[in-house]
């Protein structure tokens, strides 16, 4: 369970959790800007520490509820419990990354974050919890190819729906890779868990991924709405790859009817 660290913090948190009221959602806002221009700092029982921005989507869900994707962290130290390799892609400001780093010494993170916004965030939060010799940050897109990118962010409060287009039509164009291209720069050939969010285009790079090279025993990936691929045609490609899907509670997905808590899936590989 996080917590704001600071009585300021703590005050700004009961605020947000009162009912609502004429202007609250303007005036919560501008709190966050004036308040926490450095961004507010929140930990939880297990020394944890994040310093966010006070005014993002994410960080008003964990400063009211106190914590964010719950089952999908607590799922992803359990599939790291023996340590291992970690490849957060899309890592945002490094939730997954420092939970699950912080709870193992032997887990090494390779952390994947394209956002300009966003990437200071995460640098410091790996900084914070003294995980900078286990934790690498790639600053970098992934995509079909090596090719320049545009970024957009089509939800100004929330720093996580970061989207990439192919080109240089756009304020700022960074250089973008096939996620088989950094593991092979890396000299990679086993993954035990690559955690992809990435705003629907999850399919679009692992459709292409060289399973039968580089080992990759378990996924978690974002289903949802954005997704751009339908729930069977998912199944039946990683079903051919020796693959089952799960919910992140452990329940077998077998059609697109079941529901999908936190919009995320477990890809489990029952060959290793």
């Amino acid at each position: 369970m996080f917590t704001p660290v600071t009585f300021r913090g703590r005050f700004f948190r009961k605020y947000l959790k009162m009912r609502p009221h004429l202007a609250k959602i303007r005036l919560q806002n501008i709190a966050g800007k004036k308040f926490f221009r450095g961004g507010i700092e929140i930990k939880n029982n297990a020394g944890v520490v994040f310093t966010l921005d006070a005014n993002d989507w994410i960080t008003r869900i964990m400063l009211m509820e106190g914590d964010y994707e719950t089952a999908s962290t607590a799922l992803a130290k359990k599939l790291l419990s023996n340590g291992g390799l970690f490849l957060d892609v899309g890592a945002n400001f490094g939730l997954f990354t420092c939970i699950v780093a912080h709870n193992n010494e032997k887990v090494k993170v390779m952390a994947v974050e394209p956002n300009h916004s966003v990437i200071s965030r995460l640098l410091n939060n790996v900084r914070c919890n003294a995980l900078q010799e286990r934790v690498r940050v790639f600053n970098t897109a992934v995509s079909k190819k090596n090719q320049f990118v545009t970024l957009s962010q089509p939800a100004p409060d929330n720093l996580g729906t970061t989207l990439t287009t192919a080109g240089t039509e756009g304020l700022l164009s960074i250089l973008s890779s096939p996620l088989q291209w950094i593991c092979t720069e890396n000299k990679i050939s086993v993954i035990d868990l690559i955690k992809i969010d990435i705003e629907g285009n999850e399919f679009e790079i692992l459709e292409d991924f060289p399973f039968e090279k580089i080992t990759v025993k378990n996924i978690i990936l974002e289903f949802n709405h954005l997704s751009k691929v339908g729930f069977m045609a998912l199944h039946s490609f990683f079903l051919t790859r020796g693959f089952k899907i799960y919910t992140i509670t452990g329940e077998e997905l077998l059609n697109d009817k079941q529901p999908v808590p936190e919009n995320n899936i477990w890809i489990k590989n029952q060959r290793v």
